[in-house]
């Protein structure tokens, strides 16, 4: 086990704040008796991570310290509601501590309708965190602190035709960027609309059929002068047809879907086209009170795939790629304050790229598994442990990995 350094107090600040917790939870507990829409609140988190870098040998392993504080609000006025989440984390690494960061995550928007039949949403989900190392997609490996950046805005607008027929349109940017020089060609803008109609019967079935439009513009994609540092960049369109459909099977079974016919066009540049169908399929399912089980299955190309939250970790961004992906995730209450987790993910990916008039393929399967308890002191204070376990096989030997994190953490919220 690594020593202790000054600088990672992460034990002992985490007894100290809990103990102020529970003071705080003692003499403060009728003030709960309003609702409150605010809430502020903080987590201290201590893991030991393996293969940092995911390398296929020589693995770095290191203790990870992440102090985190919380705020977010949860307003209704009228027909509206206003809400947000927001975190500031610092991480520390105890042996490399040339990655140590700050990050944040922020998710926030607004729910709006009005007297007659107009309705809507407005909301961002924006982050800073330490990117992904070792992501394939022709990318070689790095060993240094590499920043990611994601920006994401969504606009939805719904507008009642008649009892059981809407109308819905939707509009949204999304933007990532790195600040290694060696992803550059993963950074995107991505501009998307989408209009249709949904017809729902009752309360328990929705079918929706919409004319879908993306574009996506890599302003770094293709590495033109490595000692200039000069690039050029490639865009995309796309346009997609969607069927979705929503099914409530019981009160405690619900399927959701999308399939859709879309083609996928290079506008400039160099990329890949592509012309078919993608889709995915969702179930949740509570069996019983103590049981939510979940499961998924999905199919896409390009962008599309970047945004699957696969093991708790986004996929690639690139182009020139079709993943196959499925995820379950199961959550039994086993007594009225401690909960346990499991999780498990796969995923295939198909590569093709074209140099010099040659084209070559590679492959990519990823596998995530999660395990983890959680138990709640209060409604405020919760204390939980997690384990998780990442591998790669790929065609190429470089992007092969195997790791592995576990690791206990606090969370105390005030409101």
């Amino acid at each position: 086990m690594l020593p202790p350094r000054p600088r990672a107090p992460a034990p002992l600040a985490l007894i100290t704040l809990f103990g102020s917790a529970l003071l705080a939870n003692t003499f403060s507990a009728p003030a709960h008796a309003e609702a409150n829409p605010y809430y502020v609140g903080a987590a201290l988190n201590l893991s030991h991570v393996s293969n940092i870098y995911r390398q296929n040998s020589n693995a770095n392993n290191d203790t990870v310290s992440t102090a985190s504080l919380l705020a977010g609000l949860d307003q209704r006025f009228g027909r509206q509601r206003l809400f947000a989440d927001a975190s500031l984390q610092a991480n520390r690494y105890q042996s490399n501590s040339g990655l140590n960061n700050r990050g944040y995550t922020l998710k926030a928007g607004l729910d709006w309708a009005t007297v007659e039949r107009l309705s809507g949403s407005l909301s961002v989900n924006n982050s800073r965190s330490l990117a992904n190392y070792n992501i394939g997609s022709g990318v070689t490996p790095i060993f240094k602190k590499n920043i990611e950046d994601n920006k994401q805005l969504d606009l939805v607008a719904r507008l009642g035709l008649a009892t059981k027929i809407s109308m819905e349109a939707q509009g949204g940017l999304r933007s990532r960027r790195f600040t290694a020089q060696e992803y550059a060609r993963l950074e995107f803008d991505q501009k998307r609309a989408s209009l249709g109609l949904f017809y729902r019967p009752s309360s328990d079935l929705s079918v929706g059929l919409a004319g879908r439009l993306t574009r996506d513009e890599y302003p770094r994609y293709n590495l033109v002068n490595p000692i200039t540092g000069s690039y050029t960049a490639s865009v995309f369109e796309r346009k997609d047809l969607d069927l979705t459909s929503r099914i409530v099977l019981s009160g405690a079974s619900t399927v959701e879907g999308r399939l859709s016919s879309g083609r996928s066009k290079v506008k400039s540049g160099q990329g890949r086209d592509f012309s078919g169908i993608t889709g995915r399929v969702s179930w949740l399912w509570q069996p019983t009170a103590r049981w939510n089980l979940s499961s998924s299955i999905s199919r896409d190309t390009g962008l599309e795939t970047s945004f699957f939250n696969f093991g708790g970790n986004s996929l690639s961004s690139d182009q020139n790629r079709i993943s196959t992906a499925a995820q379950f995730s199961a959550n039994y209450e086993l007594s009225a304050k401690l909960t346990l987790n499991a999780g498990f993910s796969t995923s295939k990916t198909d590569r093709r790229d074209e140099f010099l008039n040659q084209q070559s393929s590679s492959y990519d399967r990823d596998k995530s598994l999660n395990l983890g308890a959680r138990w709640a002191y209060s409604r405020g204070i919760q204390l939980g442990c997690q384990y998780s376990k990442s591998s790669r096989d790929s065609s190429i030997s470089v992007y092969v990995f195997d790791a592995d994190s576990y690791g206990c953490y606090g969370q105390i919220i005030l409101n």
